[in-house]
């Protein structure tokens, strides 16, 4: 089959969605099918397409408009994609989904709608997105074969909030092997490393962890990594609060991300919304024992094999942070319960759901 890839970002580019639709991309190019994708520069210079067996990558440039990506090439690059493909566009920004749907409509070619996040208003334009969500979105989630989720949640927030009944297939985020690997280190010390992995954003509500460090009670190290919008303001917070237990390690990934893991005794996640976050994914596959925010995304996947703060202040995570480290047997209680739920979330059983998607497309159209 030929499987066009559009998303708003991808590796070397760090972020959720990215990684998403890289292990997607390739998981279905070893395969045997072939791959195309196509995405933004987002920032990085002198980036060249990238080609492997099945897969080549094309990096589109682009410019901000409203903390979205606008890429003035990518609808002449969709038009001459062959009329036999299946197009499957990561949904997290705006105008590119619309641009899938234009050439949907103009070439008959199906197209997944992969919904990742339904992202909230922030900035000066922000009040443009309830606004872009009714008219634009609501269309191209009508219009698209099929639209995937990843929850049953996110599936009743599609009934309910843009008027979708069918066509809806629950398929959630995956897990890589190497994580498994990550055999966290236990050694017996007075000192804890907490983790986050993530943008440092308004969605992921950082502050609440930093403001919960500075009221645990045991002697805690919090390491965040990762970049975003919000990181300059988190520094300026650590640096007025004096909190030398906080750390900012900037973007990693691979083994230097990996380490991370195998480092922590527990892993943070006080976001405000989220779909299916990689990094719980990650943690759990790891064996480190998470602490979350009881939202949309977290709740449904957490269930047991996890810690739930609601709602999530700074005040109640330095509860859940204090109760998981002076009760080691509920830490190592989680710690298998989440190494066993990840097991689930392998990404080749995943990418095997997205073929057999595509395999109905293609006996459909």
């Amino acid at each position: 089959m030929k499987i066009i890839q559009v998303t708003p970002g991808y590796p070397p580019s760090i972020g959720g969605v990215q990684n998403v639709a890289k292990e997607i991309s390739v998981g279905l190019a070893n395969m045997g099918h072939e791959v195309t994708v196509f995405t933004c520069t987002n920032g990085i210079k002198d980036i060249k397409r990238q080609t492997e067996k099945n897969l080549t990558v094309y990096y589109l440039k682009d410019f901000v408009f409203a903390h979205t990506p606008v890429v003035p090439m990518l609808f002449f690059r969709l038009l001459l994609i062959p009329t036999d493909s299946i197009m499957h566009v990561h949904i997290s920004k705006a105008f590119i989904p619309e641009i899938v749907y234009l050439i949907s409509k103009i070439r008959k070619i199906p197209y997944v709608a992969h919904f990742h996040l339904d992202v909230e208003p922030s900035g000066r334009l922000g009040f443009l997105l309830p606004i872009y969500k009714m008219i634009f979105l609501r269309r191209v989630l009508k219009n698209a074969n099929k639209v995937v989720v990843l929850s049953t949640r996110y599936k009743d927030l599609m009934k309910n909030k843009y008027g979708l009944t069918k066509r809806i297939l629950v398929i959630p985020n995956g897990v890589g092997e190497e994580f498994f690997l990550a055999k966290r280190k236990t050694a017996v010390r007075d000192d804890f490393n907490l983790l986050f992995v993530g943008r440092v954003s308004i969605q992921k509500n950082v502050a609440c962890l930093v403001e919960a460090v500075s009221l645990v009670k045991n002697k805690t190290t919090l390491n965040i990594v990762g970049e975003g919008e919000l990181l300059l303001q988190i520094e300026k917070m650590i640096t007025k609060r004096r909190l030398i237990n906080v750390i900012l390690h900037g973007g990693k990934t691979g083994k230097e991300l990996i380490d991370f893991y195998r480092k922590a005794d527990i892993f943070l996640l006080a976001s405000k919304q989220e779909g299916l976050p990689l990094v719980l994914l990650e943690a759990m596959a790891a064996s480190v024992p998470v602490i979350a925010s009881d939202v949309i995304g977290n709740h449904e996947f957490i269930e047991d094999a996890g810690l739930l703060v609601d709602p999530p202040t700074p005040k109640n995570f330095a509860f859940m942070i204090d109760k998981l480290i002076e009760d080691r047997k509920l830490a190592e209680r989680l710690s298998r319960r989440g190494r066993k739920k990840a097991q689930a979330y392998r990404w080749v059983k995943i990418v095997k759901k997205f073929e057999e998607l595509y395999e109905g497309l293609y006996e459909n159209n």
